[in-house]
């Protein structure tokens, strides 16, 4: 069983430092190249920016090959990374997160735990993005798992990337459920998965068939949502 997770938008500024090495510097470094072309003011209307985001983000791409590099499980900083919790991790467990887990990723491709990444700021609703990378991934995907079955803790934006006809995909989802309501909360989410992760790696889970008591009794620890996974093939 291979985990896919996201990326997020914020970074941790104590993150470690890392040698910077994607797993596809051609398409990356090309990407980066193309983007270093585009004036200012057009960045921002495309990357839907604020005014002050738009000056940090033209700064990452005008000097990414002079920006540090950061271990990328330690530097992502969104709510999902929070709740995994990356730095408490033992050794076993961190073991099981470097061979199983990849992050899907705009600029990168696929994401290592132990990768070094540079800050940048890109998603997959930028027109052609999702087009370059799905081939590629699937295509590494193929070549280097041992098994087919992959677990997507990622929304769909990500999960979309992977081709059903050659992966058993499983996603999963939360839902809030109060006085006879259920719903998904989006923030909620993003932490639960973080959540699952976690408690998968720590309990070293590699069959998919597990996953069904494994999943019931943490609906039990993480009070008042129910799990719902969802197998596409």
């Amino acid at each position: 069983m291979t985990i896919i997770f996201a990326p997020t938008k914020l970074f941790n500024p104590n993150a470690k430092k890392a040698n910077y090495n994607p797993l596809f510097p051609n398409q990356t470094t090309s990407l980066v190249e193309n983007i270093k072309k585009i004036p200012k003011d057009q960045l921002q209307k495309e990357y839907k920016l604020s005014n002050h985001l738009i000056d940090d983000v033209y700064q990452y791409y005008k000097n990414f090959n002079n920006n540090d590099s950061y271990l990328s499980f330690n530097y992502y900083l969104g709510e999902s990374f929070k709740s995994f919790n990356y730095e408490t991790l033992n050794h076993e467990s961190l073991d099981y997160l470097n061979e199983n887990v990849y992050i899907i990723d705009a600029l990168y491709g696929l994401i290592r735990p132990y990768d070094g990444i540079k800050p940048y700021r890109m998603d997959f609703t930028l027109k052609g993005y999702k087009s370059l990378w799905k081939p590629i991934i699937n295509n590494y995907l193929k070549t280097h798992l041992k098994s087919n079955v992959i677990l997507s803790l990622a929304s769909k934006e990500f999960s979309g990337l992977i081709n059903t006809d050659e992966f058993t995909l499983y996603e999963v989802s939360f839902i809030d459920c109060k006085e006879n309501e259920c719903k998904k909360i989006s923030v909620f989410n993003k932490q639960m998965r973080g959540l699952l992760l976690r408690y998968i790696v720590d309990q070293n889970i590699r069959d998919i068939n597990l996953l069904p008591e494994i999943i019931n009794d943490y609906v039990k620890i993480v009070d008042g949502f129910e799990i719902n996974y969802i197998k596409k093939n």
